[in-house]
């Protein structure tokens, strides 16, 4: 039975189901070791947002981390069944590739494993939606991740007790810190306006960090704007003293940083160059949903 519109649909190793039917071995290393590794992307009128990207991502990440047998290119068709399944072309698609099943458990994997892929499609908002970005509170938090933070693995506990000590205070996301620089959210890219050019932080220092997808994305449509956009070391007090921030993420597009540890950042709204960033990826995603219509 499939769910009703408002729900969502888990794709496992091709079959479609419910959510509440969805099943997976205990002994799956994702479950075990978190021996995997995602991508989530949001679609537009069925359109998927720097879907290509996020492809040749999954392939790079694939590839760091020796999971085979899964061919990325097969995502797009992935999404599509689950989209044809929810009824609309509105949602979020997150696909998981783990290293397989293995019994006994052990840390050293088989030869032989047959990986398990894992998608999950939930509804989202419309790009009608987006028109206005909805803001996002922040709290400082310190980076204790792993290294390799820069592969989009699915072992996040670290991200998990972080978004839950930024709860605490109120705050809706963690920007982590290391050696006196941020480095990114728990599951953002960070951002700041600094006397009209962007900033955003490293790719490799103080630590490697995750090769946002929308990160990318804002930095091609700055640069098609005439935005200068720095990388570069960002500290704590610099966002604190900036007059706009914003995160960038796949789920959220962009959502400009209206406070930082309770302190309102610039007039508490989405600043000019903030608004200048969204209204072009708003068009680069009505651009993208057109042509996919044959409008």
């Amino acid at each position: 039975m499939m769910p009703t519109l408002g729900s969502m649909l888990v794709w496992i190793n091709g079959t479609i189901s419910p959510p509440e039917e969805a099943r997976i071995s205990v002994f799956d290393r994702g479950f075990m070791y978190g021996d995997a590794v995602y991508e989530l992307v949001r679609f537009f009128g069925g359109e998927g947002f720097g879907l290509d990207l996020h492809v040749e991502r999954l392939r790079s990440n694939l590839a760091r981390t020796g999971i085979g047998g899964f061919d990325p290119d097969r995502y797009p068709a992935i999404a599509g069944e689950l989209l044809d399944g929810l009824g609309s072309g509105d949602a979020t698609v997150y696909l998981q590739v783990t290293r397989g099943v293995q019994m006994p458990r052990r840390h050293l994997p088989a030869d032989d494993l047959t990986p398990t892929v894992v998608a999950v499609a939930s509804l989202a908002k419309s790009l009608e939606d987006l028109e206005r970005p909805a803001g996002v509170t922040v709290a400082i938090h310190p980076d204790l991740r792993r290294v390799h933070c820069d592969v989009k693995a699915t072992s996040l506990l670290e991200n998990v007790l972080a978004t839950m000590s930024a709860s605490e205070s109120g705050a809706q996301e963690p920007i982590l810190e290391v050696g006196g620089q941020l480095t990114e959210g728990a599951s953002s890219s960070i951002f700041l306006v600094d006397r009209g050019s962007l900033r955003t932080p490293r790719l490799d220092e103080p630590r490697p960090i995750l090769p946002g997808i929308s990160r990318r994305l804002v930095v091609e449509v700055a640069g098609e704007l005439g935005i200068e956009c720095r990388e570069e070391a960002v500290t704590a007090r610099e966002l604190r003293e900036a007059g706009e921030a914003f995160l960038t993420s796949s789920s959220r597009v962009l959502a400009p940083v209206t406070r930082v540890d309770g302190t309102e950042i610039g007039s508490g709204t989405a600043g000019e160059v903030t608004l200048r960033i969204h209204r072009a990826l708003v068009e680069r995603i009505r651009g993208m949903s057109a042509l996919h219509s044959g409008a």
